[in-house]
Formats: structure tokens, C-alpha cells, sequence
């Protein structure tokens, strides 16, 4: 059967995936993978794994074949039966990993204010599963707790026939209703999140055609509306039947919802300012299907709070971390060839792949003065050193910054470069009315002194900050840099209290322009549009580009679009890393490319598996780093740092295309 991405003309394979592209030691870690046993001889086969094991075992007898119950055959539907391990069946069950997390979230509701947070993130992706996932190598859909599918003719209307062996935690069965009363969730504006009521207002309340069959229908057609369905975490009808949106952010900041995913955590894994766990459940209903191979390995997975990343680097030597990621230059260039990296105790690993990097800046407040004015904000943009920065604190690690979809094909490549001028930068500030000066020189308008708030998180950001402080401050610019802790920044963010800002934002494979940049989401709070910016041609192009079905169209509207988003300014766009530092303890079994092909290190909602569901624990390295631990003299064998093997086996795919 063919899949919906070619139905939708979503072929990205052949244009996207072509991007130019001490003490303790984790003791817990290496005692907790004594029970493993060799997993050596095992099939690398996809075919010797059942996509639907058991199928239709748990199926309600009352429910006939015809209405999605036993003996289904999908005459009409479409599946796909066809989708490659994604990961190793040579993986071993077992262990504790353990890495960090810079701030403290709010909440661990996986919905409403707040709820964004990286960790949310990761642990939403860990234990609440969507109708379909995407296939992290080729991007089809492959089934999750739906089966099969369908898009009627009209593009409007999908059906979805739910797996009838899927489980909450709970205990109860997944059914058509739990679709149903989770949009009615999404939907309900007192969650006050209006980034996802702006989605599921596209679609009219689903219907539950049978237990296990569910039809929705768009208002609109717009190719992203079957994918906002497929891929939207489902939540139990059983439990919010008596939950509406304000009930649930009352109720749930710190408790869970039953999960039907590989994961669990209750109220019992939150440790408030300290750590927060998942745990792998022993009853999880997928546990046997061909998605799951490999997959979800450790018992338990930690996210430990510590707000300085310098001491999350210092935890990671000492074995009070697992795993770091290495996000500054210095610390790799400089500070990664430590006795425990040299002994290959540590093991360093820069990881290249079609990982979409999202992009990086100085967002601007376009709703206070002076940041209104287009012309003052690119006299900021033109005012960032980003050659010398790159050079001499950046090591020549990351790239400049042009675009808001860098290093894709959604890049303009017309945008402008934004070199270092003050020249220019004075002269535009001339024409906003900053052209004279008071006694101590600093540039006036009426009288009143042009003056920044710089708000940041992460200390180390003071490196290029202060150079761009100071270089602001030459020209008579005061900035006033404020560190706030993360929980601050975010909530200031969110609700546009902040003048200057660094920020950066993560990507799914397929943009979401909407999201960050419609005029819709321009003032409502706890949206990713936080620099508030509205543009009647962006919103006509973002509007396009939801009802264009053919790829080279949207490309060809993101780039425009891009190209109008770079001249707003509304971001001092800054640089990209093209690969992701990694470092951890070498005692970990990986699959081929370290990470998926799509994915980031961390487990994410829109790009999949991440390290804490791709890698496990080996035990035989675990006992060669316990023995090295213990002896000075030992030298362990590491991989390679370069880890490039997505870029050869997209090559390798190109050439068999030609």
C-alpha cells in the first residue's frame, strides 16, 4: 500500500535529506547491568519481528471485524508493514541513566503555561504515544497505537482504526474515545495553550464510528492537518471525562496521567528541584512489536537539576552524571582531554546527521520601544561581531546564522548576511532619531538615552555577551545584562517581559511556520511567537503554505518567507552548530549513527528516539571501565570522535536514486 507521505507529495528523502550536509563513576549504572545477558546471536532481520504481534489478541470480542474488531483486514486502509529496525536488537535490558537538565520546570503536565520544557519534552515522547510515528530514516508513518489509516478524497477527512491490543498503564484499553476527549482537551481554551488550540480548532470534534474506529474531519484542507492528528500525544477518555482544561492545570502540575507509552512516572519519581525519573514499565503493551525492537533499554532514566552547566561538566567527571552535552566550543576544543577522556573512561563523540538544527539568536521585544522601530533592530544585528566571536571564542565550531531554517532546503540563500558595520548600524539609528548625545556620550532620542535589557540564563553566555556589550557600549548604547535563573527566563519569555533575550528554538523535520510566526499567536502569552511579531505577507504565505500539498511549492513559500522573516529583524540572528558534542561514560552500546538520522540527543516529541531510549548498557564494557576505573594504568578502546555516518548513508541513498 502506499504510504501518506507520498499520497500528501511529502517525498522529503529526495530534497531535505540531501542538506549540504572518579568517585562513584555511575556505580548504580554498571550494577544494575549484571543481570544482562549476550545478546549476540540475536536476528538482525526486520522480518523475523511482527509488526502487530498478537494481533487483535485483545480485541472486544463484541466489537465485529468490519467496525476496526477481530479479524480487521484493512481493505481500503493503509499501514505499512514495510519500515526497517529503527533500533539495535543486539541491545540489553537494564541500568540507570542519569544526566541533567539546567532548570527546574514548573510543571509536569504535558499540556498548558508552561509545560514546554525540554525535559517535558523528552519524558512526553517516553510515556504518551500518538495514533503514528515517523520513521526517524525514511520519514513514513509507521503505526503506533493506531493500525491503518485513511484520507478520504476530499483531504479532509481521516479515519484511524486503534490497535486493539493497545493498554494505558492503568490497565484499560485504548478506544476511539480517547481520541476523542483528548481533542476536546486540546481544544478547551481554559489549558490556556493556545499554540495547540490553534491547531485543533482546524478540526471539527472526532467521531467515535466504533470502539476501535475514529473519523476526523479539517474545516480546511491543509496537508499538516492529518499529521497535527496522527501525531498528537493521546490521553485517557476514562480519566478526563470528568476533566476539563482548568481542572487539569490544576490537578496535574506535579501527577500523571496514565501513559500508554514505554515509560512511567508518578508522583513518586519527582524529587521537586532536584530530579525527576521515568522507569521502563514491565507491561508495556508494544513491548514485542517490530517498532519497539531495541528500543527503551534502561529501567530507569534521571534528569537531575543543576542550573550551571560548568557544574553539570564537573558532575559528569566525578560520575555523578551520566552523559553531557557538550554545548560550549571551549569545552570541547579546550577542555575535553582530561585523564578520563585520554584513558577512554569519558568518550567523546561529534555526531553529523540530518538532525534539524532550528535556529539561534537575540529575540527583540517588537512590542516596546525602541524595538518597533525595524531600523533600530538592525542596527543590533549589524552590531554582533559574529566573525571575530566565531573565531576566537568559538573555535570555527558553529556557523553564521541567516536563516530561521539554516542548513536546510527551506533556506532563502538571497538573505541578508548581516556583516559587522557599525557604520551603517549608526547611520540607521540616525534615521530612528538616535543621533545625538548627552554629556557621557551615550545616543539620545528626546532626550532619553537608548538603553537595553539583556536577559540571560546560562553565565557562560557572558563570553560573547559582555564582547557584544562592550562593543554596543562604544557606540553609546548602554546594556544592562541581567542573569536570571532558568525558570525566570522561560516565564519572561512567555509573557514578553524582556527587552533583548538569547534564545534558541528546536525544529521538526517539516515547519511549522504558524507556530513561531503568525500574527494569530502575536499576543496571546505562552506562545513560541514571544518576539510578537505580525506581518500581513507572512501570514498570507504561512496561510498558503498549510493548504500547498506539493513539497517544491512549500519550499519555494518557506524560502519567501524566510526571506521576510530575515529582514524584520525581530532576531540578531547568531550561529548554528552543525553537529551535536556529546559526552559520556564508555560503558554504553549504541546503535549505527549514535543518534537516529532525524534525531537530537534527547528524546523529542517531533523527532523521536533519543539516546535515552537508542542506547543501553553493555556489560562488557562496564566491566573494563570498572577495572579502570580502579587501575590508573588502563587505557579503554573508544569509537571514533567524528561520527558521520548519516551523511555517507545519505549519500549512499542519493546515489541509488540516480
Amino acid at each position: 500500500m502506499k504510504h501518506h507521505r507520498a499520497l500528501f507529495g511529502l517525498g522529503i528523502l529526495s530534497l531535505a535529506f540531501l542538506i549540504a550536509c572518579g568517585r562513584n563513576a555511575g556505580k548504580e549504572s554498571s550494577e544494575a547491568s549484571a543481570t544482562n545477558t549476550s545478546a549476540a546471536n540475536v536476528s538482525l532481520n526486520k522480518d523475523d519481528y511482527p509488526v502487530f504481534p498478537d494481533a487483535d489478541a485483545g480485541a472486544d470480542p463484541a466489537v465485529p471485524s468490519e467496525q476496526g474488531g477481530k479479524g480487521f483486514k484493512g481493505d481500503g486502509w493503509q499501514t505499512n508493514t514495510g519500515f526497517d529496525l529503527i533500533g539495535d536488537p543486539r541491545a540489553l535490558r537494564g541500568g540507570l541513566f542519569r544526566e541533567y537538565a539546567p532548570l527546574v520546570p514548573g510543571t509536569y503536565r504535558m499540556e498548558g503555561p508552561e509545560w514546554n520544557s525540554a525535559v517535558n519534552y523528552a519524558m512526553a515522547n517516553m510515556m504518551y504515544e500518538p495514533l503514528l510515528i515517523l520513521d526517524p530514516t525514511t520519514l513514513n508513518y509507521i503505526p503506533t497505537l493506531a493500525t491503518h489509516w485513511q484520507i478520504l478524497p476530499d483531504k479532509l477527512t481521516f479515519r484511524f482504526r486503534i490497535n486493539p491490543n493497545a493498554r494505558w498503564s492503568d490497565g484499560e484499553p485504548v478506544t476511539a474515545d480517547d481520541v476523542v476527549r483528548t481533542w476536546i482537551l486540546y481544544s478547551d481554551l481554559t489549558l490556556q495553550d493556545p499554540a495547540t488550540y490553534s491547531q485543533m480548532i482546524k478540526l471539527e470534534k472526532p467521531v467515535a464510528e466504533s470502539k476501535y474506529i475514529v473519523r476526523v474531519k479539517a474545516k480546511d484542507v491543509q496537508w499538516v492537518n492529518f499529521d497535527n492528528v496522527a501525531r498528537m500525544r493521546i490521553f485517557p477518555a476514562h480519566i478526563l471525562k470528568d476533566i476539563d482544561g482548568a481542572a487539569y492545570l490544576r490537578d496535574y502540575n506535579f501527577k500523571f496521567l496514565p501513559n500508554t507509552g514505554p515509560y512511567i512516572a508518578t508522583t513518586a519519581d519527582i524529587d521537586k528541584g532536584n530530579s525527576v525519573s521515568v522507569r521502563r514499565r514491565k507491561d508495556y503493551w508494544a513491548e514485542k512489536a517490530r517498532a519497539s525492537v531495541g528500543l527503551n533499554n534502561f529501567d530507569q532514566v534521571k534528569w537531575i537539576i543543576v542550573r550551571d552547566p560548568a557544574l553539570a561538566f564537573e558532575k559528569l567527571k566525578v560520575g555523578d552524571l551520566d552523559f553531557f552535552y557538550v554545548n560550549r566550543s571551549r569545552t570541547w576544543v579546550q577542555e575535553m582531554n582530561f585523564d578520563k577522556v585520554t584513558r577512554g573512561l569519558i568518550e567523546k563523540r561529534k555526531v553529523f546527521s540530518n538532525f534539524p538544527i532550528g535556529f539561534y539568536g537575540f529575540p527583540m521585544n517588537m512590542r516596546r520601544p525602541p524595538f518597533d522601530d525595524v531600523r533600530v533592530r538592525k542596527a543590533l544585528a549589524l552590531l554582533l561581531n559574529r566573525p571575530q566571536l566565531l573565531e576566537k571564542l568559538f573555535f570555527n565550531e558553529y556557523l553564521p546564522d541567516n536563516s530561521y531554517y539554516p542548513g536546510t532546503v527551506y533556506e532563502n540563500p538571497g538573505n541578508p548576511k548581516n556583516e559587522y558595520n557599525p557604520e551603517e548600524a549608526l547611520k540607521l539609528l540616525a534615521e530612528a532619531g538616535w543621533k545625538d548625545r548627552d554629556a557621557q556620550g551615550r545616543l539620545t532620542k528626546a532626550g532619553k538615552p537608548l538603553t537595553i535589557q539583556f536577559l540571560y540564563d546560562d553565565k557562560q553566555s557572558e563570553t560573547y555577551l559582555t564582547v557584544y556589550q562592550g562593543d554596543l557600549q562604544k557606540l553609546g548604547i548602554t546594556v544592562d545584562l541581567r542573569l536570571v535563573n532558568s525558570e525566570t527566563h522561560f516565564k519572561l519569555l512567555m509573557t514578553r517581559q524582556y527587552d533583548m533575550s538569547v534564545e534558541g528554538w528546536s525544529a521538526d523535520v517539516f515547519p511549522s511556520p504558524e507556530l513561531e510566526f503568525h500574527s494569530r499567536l502575536a499576543s496571546p502569552n505562552n506562545t513560541n511567537n514571544i518576539t510578537g511579531f505580525k506581518d500581513a505577507k507572512a501570514d498570507e504565505l504561512i496561510d498558503r503554505y498549510n493548504r500547498e500539498f506539493d513539497l517544491q511549492k512549500r519550499i519555494d513559500l518557506i524560502r519567501e518567507l524566510d526571506r521576510i522573516l530575515s529582514s524584520s529583524y525581530q532576531y540578531a540572528l547568531t550561529w548554528y552548530p552543525p553537529t551535536q558534542r556529546l559526552a559520556y561514560w564508555n560503558r554504553y552500546g549504541q546503535p549505527k549513527g549514535t543518534l537516529s538520522r532525524i534525531g537530537q540527543f534527547t528524546s523529542n516529541i517531533n523527532l523521536g528516539p533519543g539516546m535515552e531510549q537508542l542506547w543501553w548498557v553493555d556489560p562488557v564494557k562496564s566491566q573494563k571501565l570498572e577495572k579502570a576505573i580502579k587501575d590508573p594504568s588502563i587505557k579503554l578502546e573508544t569509537g571514533p570522535v567524528e561520527d558521520r555516518y548519516w551523511l555517507e548513508y545519505g549519500k549512499a541513498e542519493a546515489q541509488k536514486a540516480k
